[in-house]
């Protein structure tokens, strides 16, 4: 668990909240609630009120969303899903990314949520636990397909605002905790909200109308951590849950049902049931529509949890030093901070050999064994085939695991991580990283997000041109009269 003292000051330097923090308790407020000024935000703001910081940063978080979600357009829980759709049918309404099929906008942004989170390999704000591109962008363009005529400096200026409320929420609730450590699965739980929200911009709905749409949101919200626990299936369909409800929620408010008001901070309203009633409306509102704390998004340059990259990262570099020669390695020691020991290496026999997909996903031994041995981290490293090799399973055998209360990041996101290890010959190689690799202070090259796109797309099945089709169309995002060509490109 982080030290809210020590997250709170980071987040105060950093220029988001007041000088002096309130505490408030949930059911209290004399004020509206903070969802009102929070809609008002987000329809009354434009694409020439924006910050550039924060819209470099949605076009480099709509171009890594493509990649990732086509490139997961197959995997177990998408694909069930997309038999699913074609079977019970509905209104074509929006495109089922990576196929030919059109469903119903709440079932479409359900899969393509789904695909987004798939691989983990989506982007993260660390400081909140959250992905957000896998709950914002299938909301988003499956409800631009639907209305029609989106264009694409408005889808831009709609995620860029959904983006920084949902960066917002996951800081305000108990500021400091990892929601995880709570129960919670943070991107789910923010989920129901940011899709409505962004849903709701899009079709244009007025402010009360938006706050029902939060409010039918919230009422359905939930996503517990169990399943990363027991590493089942719907730790990724968790977002898809989230998003097909969020365009449902705005649609039913579209329609006249209405949500509960005190949405936020109302006495059995978000921040009481989810947060035991412990948040900073600092947090949630200070600085609204000046600082925008989404632009300190990472971005993954490997397909596993995010708090497995700074221990990959240093496995990398040693791997690189041996030049080849994995083989003299006779034993590993890890050391991580105790939200990653605790979530990542244990327990270590059942991280070393991982039986699926999703626990190696979620296994730190498992990404170092796979890096000390190959020297690189992909998306044959995850699947059945990989698990079985008895190369990879002899380097995980060799692994310790060792927590260390000094490598915790009091900011969030990934702590830092040591990985030694002792050569048949005696020597010792060790490499200590601090941040992992995509981070804003540690961004990966432009040479690196280029190569990772074309791999998703090469694992996609992606044709050479139509590669260069979706590059040519990400690259000209603001001059899109109609999103409806990425969509269509997308299929």
């Amino acid at each position: 668990m982080l030290d809210r003292r020590l997250f709170i000051a980071g987040s105060l330097s950093a220029g988001l909240a007041a000088p002096t923090p309130a505490w408030a308790e949930a059911g209290a407020a004399a004020e509206p609630d903070a969802i009102q000024p929070l809609a008002a935000h987000l329809l009354q703001t434009r694409f020439e009120d924006l910050p550039a910081s924060a819209l470099a940063t949605t076009r480099a978080q709509l171009h890594d969303a493509v990649g990732v979600a086509l490139a997961g357009h197959n995997e177990d829980g998408a694909h069930q899903l997309r038999e699913l759709g074609t079977v019970v049918g509905g209104k074509g309404e929006s495109v089922v990314w990576g196929s030919a099929l059109r469903l119903p906008s709440h079932d479409a942004a359900r899969i393509n949520a789904v695909m987004t989170h798939a691989l983990e390999y989506d982007d993260t704000f660390g400081p909140g636990y959250l992905h957000p591109s896998a709950i914002i962008f299938p909301a988003a363009l499956a409800v631009a397909d639907m209305v029609g005529s989106v264009s694409g400096r408005e889808l831009l200026t709609a995620v860029t605002l959904v983006n920084d409320i949902a960066c917002r929420l996951s800081i305000a609730g108990q500021p400091g905790v990892d929601g995880f450590a709570i129960g919670w699965h943070n991107t789910t739980l923010v989920g129901y909200l940011s899709s409505a929200l962004v849903a709701g911009r899009l079709m244009r709905l007025d402010r009360e109308k938006l706050v029902h749409a939060a409010g039918i949101a919230a009422h359905q919200a939930a996503g517990n951590a169990q399943s990363h626990i027991d590493s089942a299936l719907t730790k990724r369909m968790g977002p898809g849950f989230a998003s097909a409800a969020g365009v449902m929620a705005a649609r039913l408010a579209a329609r006249g049902i209405t949500g509960p008001r005190g949405v936020l901070e109302g006495k059995r309203g978000w921040f009481a049931q989810y947060h035991k009633g412990i948040f900073s409306r600092d947090l949630l509102l200070g600085r609204l529509g000046r600082a925008y704390p989404g632009v300190a998004m990472s971005f993954k340059p490997w397909p596993s949890c995010r708090g497995s990259h700074t221990s990959a990262d240093a496995a990398l570099q040693i791997a690189a030093a041996l030049g080849g020669r994995g083989s003299a390695i006779q034993r590993i020691v890890i050391r991580n901070g105790p939200a990653e020991w605790s979530f990542l290496s244990a327990p270590l026999e059942r991280k070393r050999r991982p039986a699926t997909t999703v626990e190696a996903q979620f296994s730190i031994p498992w990404v170092v064994a796979v890096a000390l041995t190959d020297g690189k981290l992909g998306f044959a490293h995850f699947e059945p085939e990989a698990l079985d090799r008895a190369d990879l399973a002899a380097m995980a055998a060799r692994i310790e695991t060792v927590e260390d209360a000094a490598l915790a990041n009091p900011a969030g996101g990934p702590g830092q991580a040591i990985v030694e290890v002792t050569l048949a010959d005696g020597r010792v190689l060790k490499r200590h990283v601090v941040a992992a690799k995509g981070d804003p202070d540690v961004p990966m090259s432009a040479a690196e997000v280029t190569a990772k796109f074309a791999d998703c797309l090469d694992y996609a099945g992606l044709a050479p041109r139509r590669q260069a089709h979706l590059r040519e169309l990400l690259g000209g995002v603001d001059g899109l009269t109609d999103v409806a060509r990425l969509t269509a490109a997308m299929a």
